[in-house]
């Protein structure tokens, strides 16, 4: 599965999937990166990839950015 993660504010972070359903909010980008990587460490058979970032500042047209879960 493919993720993404979204900053809305400076404490809501949203994890999505790469077409847009909401999995899940958390505090921090960190704590959804942890969730991510449990689910792959529980998924053994799916692909990894990387996990897509979006920052608040990156909607008004800077790139968003790629991290390792």
């Amino acid at each position: 599965m493919k993720f993404c993660i979204r900053e809305w504010s400076e404490d809501t972070v949203v994890l999505m999937t790469d077409e847009g359903h909401v999995l899940s909010y958390f505090r921090s980008i960190s704590e959804a990166l942890d969730a991510c990587s449990q689910w792959y460490s529980s998924n053994t058979g799916e692909l990894k990839y990387s996990v897509v970032i979006q920052h608040k500042h990156d909607l008004v047209g800077r790139d968003s950015f790629a991290a390792v879960a």
